[in-house]
């Protein structure tokens, strides 16, 4: 596993003439995800690229989604405004207190915050064409592990978001996240059953906007999404919310 995390790159780059490209590994072995803006065509795609073909001619991308700049800044447009007027929602009314969150024996990682994740977990490369992001050949585990600890007051820093974890029976399990805003009172903290609801509830907004204007260019990415979103993966039981 450790070896195959390894492996694990991000790469961003752009130029005026073509404009930017961001490749995103996937897990199928030698498979990229490419999330790209084509400023000749003023276009926007997204792709599979198959590294393993070699070939001269062979077909090695494979187009999931391609929108005009126009309609595609007009969707993030329409959906900025329902997407921040939910989150602003969800937040709200996940009001609680830092009691009853001790009381839940949460633990943080506090390594997260810190200024040293890069230079030890994290190598950048900034020669060639676009600055891959790599985990180092030789980092120590343990920096993560040690960093681990129960919450306490002075871990919560305005405008800052910790990811809650519990242990139990050996293995730490995700729990939320934890919010504190400079100019609200309380805490905040949103259980990961609600936010995957919320995820979810985004992705079934954002499938409905593009299945209300379908194009082919777009089908294979609708076709996805609705593979995806069909099955509920949420429990339908009601969540232990630690807000009750």
């Amino acid at each position: 596993m450790i070896d195959d995390l390894k492996k694990l790159f991000l790469r961003f780059n752009y130029t005026d003439e073509k404009g930017f490209i961001l490749n995103v590994p996937s897990l199928n072995n030698g498979e990229h995800l490419t999330l790209g803006f084509d400023n000749k065509k003023k276009e926007f795609n997204i792709h599979f690229t198959n590294d393993n073909i070699n070939e001269p001619g062979a077909k090695r991308r494979e187009f999931i989604f391609a929108m005009s700049a126009f309609r595609f800044f007009l969707f993030l447009k329409r959906f900025e405004v329902f997407y921040n007027q939910s989150i602003v929602n969800l937040i709200l009314s996940s009001k609680t207190n830092l009691g009853k969150l001790k009381k839940h024996r949460l633990i943080i990682n506090t390594f997260t915050d810190s200024v040293d994740f890069e230079q030890k977990i994290i190598y950048q490369k900034r020669k060639g064409k676009g600055r891959p992001w790599r985990f180092r050949e030789n980092f120590d585990w343990n920096l993560i592990a040690d960093n681990f600890k129960y919450l306490e007051e002075s871990d919560l820093k305005s405008d800052e978001v910790l990811i809650a974890y519990r242990f139990n029976k050996g293995h730490l399990s995700l729990q939320g996240f934890i919010y504190k805003f400079e100019h609200l009172k309380g805490v905040y903290f949103i259980p990961i059953r609600r936010y995957n609801r919320f995820a979810r509830y985004m992705a079934i907004a954002m499938y409905n906007y593009l299945n209300a204007y379908p194009t082919e260019e777009t089908l294979p990415f609708r076709q996805l999404m609705f593979e995806r979103l069909k099955h509920p993966y949420l429990n339908k039981q009601e969540e232990k919310s630690l807000q009750s």
